[in-house]
């Protein structure tokens, strides 16, 4: 491929990961809809995200055709080009700072649904979403605002009254480093709740990196906020913008697939991703969803004497097996013992009372068993 032309190479970028991203958001809707039977707000959150980046990928599409990628010496006999790659490329903007954007957010709510009910942490995350929230929000702001009227920006012909180009550069460099930070943050986040669990070393591990995917959408991030001077680049915008572009696709693209792998988990190892479960509210199945191994499916509802008192449950800590526990109190009330056809005790014997208590909401079980001799028992 020509590095004089870097526009194959934006659509190569832009329809691979198209392709890859929106396999796996499907397979992800599999897992909720056909195994986990639930959709929550980060699905739909993530479905808009994966909206915004084939927004992105069709409009790169469109600048490329007009000659994205090219240097602009290649334009000398044809400017007009020149003004429609600029155009297009410009108008990717809101698909490129929102798509990533909604991505970590929808990841920080997945989190919030994985979280036990400590407030620091819970607040810690809703303010993540709402400092990336309005950074993105600010900067497409700032940036469809630079120039009035608007088609000033990419039309040399208009008399419009523009901002310098290091307004947007700058605060590109403020929400790059933003979202770069927040994708730091999150990619770490879950080790801080899986380390302190129960657990082999090896699934800390294996579950940290699984969450942890957002790392690679850091990199990504940190190298577009680099290329952000592209911005200003007047001599050769054409060719420099597809650099840039390049880098944000990749950025969009890798934010959505780290944050649509760890709901895949049935696929990737036989076992259902975590997840709050309305559906299906046994105690057996866990914040993945999955059911403990040996548990039986036509037992999930039988429950013998007992009767579910919670059919709600969260799920938030990891289990020994691998697997999430609810963190909401359930219990089942018991039944009174049928005694119907059970010989009674001899008056002349031994009686052996049974008490029991279980108290969920402490993750405390007591079980008591005492034995006693009947007073009137004889030799």
């Amino acid at each position: 491929m020509s590095s004089d032309n870097l526009g194959p190479a934006v659509v190569s970028v832009s329809w691979v990961f198209a392709t890859l991203s929106t396999a796996v958001v499907l397979a992800r809707f599999y897992v909720r809809l056909r195994i986990v039977r639930a959709l929550t707000l980060d699905d739909y959150i993530i479905a808009v995200t994966l909206l915004l980046a084939l927004g992105d990928s069709v409009f790169l599409t469109i600048s490329t055709s007009w000659g994205l990628g090219q240097h602009i010496e290649a334009f000398e006999s044809r400017p007009l080009h020149i003004v429609y790659t600029i155009k297009w490329v410009y108008l990717c903007e809101f698909f490129s700072i929102l798509s990533p954007g909604f991505g970590r957010i929808s990841f920080a709510f997945l989190l919030l649904g994985l979280m036990p009910p400590a407030k620091a942490q819970r607040r810690f995350l809703w303010a993540i979403i709402c400092i990336q929230f309005i950074v993105d929000v600010g900067t497409i702001i700032i940036s469809f605002a630079q120039c009035k009227p608007i088609n000033g920006y990419w039309d040399p012909s208009i008399k419009a009254d523009c901002w310098s180009p290091y307004v947007q550069q700058y605060t590109g460099y403020f929400q790059g480093s933003v979202s770069s930070l927040v994708d730091f943050i999150l990619a770490l986040f879950p080790t801080s709740l899986f380390w302190n669990l129960k657990m082999e070393l090896k699934q800390k591990i294996s579950l940290s990196c699984l969450m942890g995917l957002g790392i690679f959408a850091m990199i990504a991030s940190i190298v577009k906020t680099i290329n952000l001077r592209a911005i200003s680049e007047t001599s050769d915008s054409t060719y420099a913008m597809a650099k840039l572009a390049i880098w944000w696709t990749l950025e969009a693209y890798l934010v959505l697939l780290a944050v649509s792998i760890p709901t895949l988990r049935p696929i990737l190892k036989g076992a259902s991703v975590f997840t709050r479960n309305r559906s299906s509210p046994s105690s057996d199945i866990n914040t993945f969803n999955s059911r403990k191994q040996g548990q039986p499916k036509s037992d999930l509802n039988n429950h013998g004497p007992f009767q579910r008192l919670d059919e709600y449950v969260y799920a938030t800590g990891i289990s020994s097996d691998g697997g999430f526990q609810p963190n909401e109190a359930c219990g089942y009330p018991m039944d009174p013992l049928r005694t119907a056809g059970v010989r009674p005790h001899d008056e002349d014997g031994i009686r052996k009372d049974i008490t029991v208590s279980v108290t969920f909401g402490g993750a405390i079980a007591d079980r008591r068993i005492e034995g006693r001799p009947n007073n009137r028992s004889s030799a």
